[in-house]
């Protein structure tokens, strides 16, 4: 019988066949395979009973992936779409504010936002891959998994910041090239160490989430100073930090074995919980200036915002009752993230119909 201990096996096949070598490891009475350079088989759980040998014809189709089929689904995880995404979003946020459309010239030079900011996480990546190598949030990640080498982690980052920057430099748009590299240079350049020394890194880390919405204000052909790009500009500032500290409530523990300081150290869970509500108002309050600079007109969509103001303040109220711990914190940083989507979908409808 297999004990806790994780045990690695070699077995040589065939001439003609690869060989195998795995490992069996022990979770709450499953063993989950483990084989080539560590990555897990996540499609199958395989109960056993013994340590045994498979050939290579007896895996799953599902586990017979081609290398280059995962060496590139390895790079987009560089790119750290599922925040590049809202990054896109709030390119096309501040476009579509700006201008009142999208063209062929601005849709372009908002893919070299996106690129630029994919090339920017990618390169959060490399800074971070000994930190991620100790956390269990991470450690399968890229380069931790050692499924990327970090020289091809750099030329991928070199890669996709001189195509981001070519596009936004051939469609004209010299303001938003500058816009989008002082985001560039603010994330990895300053946030990224700082976050090492202080859990409060994030509230000048924040001006990132604003960024790329200038960017967009400015392929848009607005001007900087016009008082609605700050009220935006604003919103996008806030959402930041509740984004951050509730993903960093549910992963505290794990942070901390990665070297990064908590709000755990500063204050007590009850102060803790309402100081990230008291973020969570602010986000609310800065979306209804939008009604005050007369970036929202209608009253449908002025309603819209409001009902979903109250949504958000109702539904993560619960982080300050203390009910539900870790649970309550990951629905309320989903809920928050969905809310901004919303709300900026809600904007955009009205803008591209007025």
């Amino acid at each position: 019988m297999l004990g806790r201990q994780s045990w690695l096996r070699r077995h040589q096949l065939a001439q003609d066949e690869p060989v195998v070598r795995f490992c069996v490891r022990r979770t709450i009475g499953e063993n989950r395979f483990r084989y080539s350079s560590g990555r897990r088989f996540e499609s199958e759980i395989v109960k056993l009973s013994y340590l045994t040998t498979l050939h290579v014809a007896d895996l799953p189709n599902r586990s017979r992936v081609a290398e280059p089929a995962r060496g590139g689904i390895a790079f987009l995880e560089l790119m750290k779409l599922r925040i590049t995404f809202f990054v896109g979003m709030s390119v096309l946020f501040g476009i579509v504010l700006s201008s009142g459309s999208v063209s062929l010239t601005s849709a372009v030079a908002a893919f070299g936002v996106f690129l630029l900011a994919s090339g920017s996480a990618a390169l959060n990546h490399y800074q971070e891959r000994e930190a991620d190598s100790l956390m269990h949030r991470t450690k399968h990640r890229p380069l931790p998994s050692g499924r990327i080498s970090p020289e091809a982690a750099l030329f991928f980052v070199v890669l996709l910041s001189l195509v981001g920057s070519s596009l936004m430099y051939v469609s004209g748009n010299l303001g938003a090239l500058v816009i989008s590299w002082l985001a560039f240079i603010w994330y990895n350049g300053f946030y990224t160490p700082m976050k090492k020394w202080t859990a409060f890194a994030v509230i000048p880390g924040s001006l990132i989430g604003a960024l790329p919405m200038m960017s967009g204000w400015v392929i848009g052909g607005g001007n900087l100073l016009d008082p609605r790009l700050i009220v935006i500009a604003l919103f996008f500032f806030v959402w930041q930090a509740p984004h951050f500290w509730l993903l960093m409530m549910v992963y505290s523990s794990d942070y901390e074995r990665g070297g990064f300081p908590t709000l755990r150290r500063y204050f007590s869970g009850s102060a803790l919980a309402l100081f990230i509500y008291f973020w969570i108002v602010a986000l609310v309050f800065s979306s209804i200036l939008f009604l005050a600079a007369r970036i929202i007109q209608s009253f449908v969509t002025g309603s819209v915002l409001i009902l979903l103001g109250m949504w958000l303040l109702g539904s993560t109220w619960q982080i300050v009752s203390h009910s539900g711990g870790k649970r309550v914190y990951r629905a309320a940083f989903m809920k928050i993230n969905m809310y901004v989507l919303m709300v900026s979908v809600a904007v955009l409808v009205e803008n591209v119909l007025r």
